[in-house]
């Protein structure tokens, strides 16, 4: 697990993972999207196990991946209205999909139901970008109702403040499209400075309990780039 899949909107970040020894595939620009989410990776591609689920309409993606994934091209409806951008933007906890499972791509649906996937819905359509991931079991998030919905199940979950998150062309962004989580390594990667953020004393001991590290890519405001997918 030495690449990883992010927007080149902001090249620092791609920098700063290149310094860390990743091999670093840039996602691609889609029209068909708002245009603040257009090069958002986490819209663009949904890896599960060894199935790499690409939107039609990224073909270089799809290549580039294709060495070391099957690859599933999909999303073929994907528009920029809300919900229908959303049908790869779901939420892999170890054996756990979360996503608004209406507006999910029926392959994605159809992969986890005949590989053993438990599949929780919930409301918000941007479940990957509203969350980051610590760990199999643990996630951090300011989206209440993602909140009260995996209450029941066993996941740890830290809440922090809405907002505090820069996305360019909106009133603000979510704390996962402003990281990623890589499970080889055990590092919670942020674009941008996390220490910035008002909880951040929080995010850093709830980290720790699930014995991962956080690194701050830059001192840039933390930045919603649309997530970073390691694999």
């Amino acid at each position: 697990m030495n690449n990883v899949v992010l927007s080149g909107k902001y090249p620092q970040f791609a920098a700063s993972l290149t310094d860390r020894g990743y091999h670093v595939i840039l996602s691609e620009t889609l029209d068909r999207l708002i245009p603040y989410e257009r090069d958002h990776a986490d819209l663009q591609c949904l890896i599960i196990d060894g199935t790499a689920f690409i939107h039609s309409g990224c073909k270089r993606l799809a290549e580039e991946l294709s060495s070391r994934f099957r690859v599933v091209t999909c999303a073929e409806h994907i528009a920029m209205k809300y919900p229908s951008n959303v049908a790869l933007n779901a939420l892999i906890l170890g054996k756990r999909l979360i996503a608004r499972l209406d507006s999910l791509d029926e392959n994605v649906r159809e992969y986890c139901s005949e590989h053993g996937y438990e599949m929780i819905n919930v409301r918000q359509g941007y479940a990957k970008c509203s969350c980051a991931v610590v760990g199999d079991h643990a996630i951090i998030t300011a989206d209440k109702g993602i909140y009260h919905s995996l209450k029941e199940y066993n996941i740890d979950i830290l809440p922090i403040e809405e907002g505090r998150v820069r996305l360019e062309g909106t009133d603000y962004g979510f704390i996962g499209g402003a990281s990623g989580y890589d499970c080889k390594r055990k590092i919670l990667y942020f674009s941008g400075n996390i220490a910035g953020h008002p909880d951040y004393e929080r995010i850093k001991e709830f980290c720790h309990a699930h014995q991962t590290e956080i690194v701050s890519l830059t001192k840039d405001k933390l930045t919603d780039v649309g997530g970073m997918i390691f694999c």
